[in-house]
């Protein structure tokens, strides 16, 4: 049984309202992603860095990504062992849809429609 929160991507909602993306807004995961986009893969200790935080803590960010399909981990064993992240299509979509429901909101707080 999946112990992860689901992840749904942003939708309209209410009578012309914006629904946040929940899963995604939580800023550990908001970080992760943000800093994927850009990018193809991501090792591990660059996310780690740019966000500030420990292994355990974005190990457990990282997991959560993997397991709804967002992110893809890859393990590699050179000289030391070196982990690597990227974001799959699903979770550029689901960011893309993210990015776009803020995008509506700040528009909206700016006297835009």
């Amino acid at each position: 049984m999946s112990t992860a929160p689901e992840a749904r991507p942003a939708a309209p909602g209410g009578a012309g309202g914006a629904a946040i993306d929940e899963f995604l807004h939580t800023p550990a995961r908001l970080n992760v992603c943000s800093l994927l986009a850009p990018a193809d893969w991501v090792t591990f200790a660059f996310l780690r860095d740019a966000i500030g935080t420990s292994d355990s803590a974005l190990s457990k960010q990282v997991a959560a990504l993997e397991q709804v399909g967002y992110v893809e981990v890859r393990k590699e064993r050179a000289v030391r062992r070196q982990t690597s992240v990227r974001l799959t299509e699903a979770g550029r979509r689901a960011f893309d849809a993210y990015l776009a429901t803020l995008e509506l909101l700040v528009a909206r707080a700016r006297g835009g429609r």
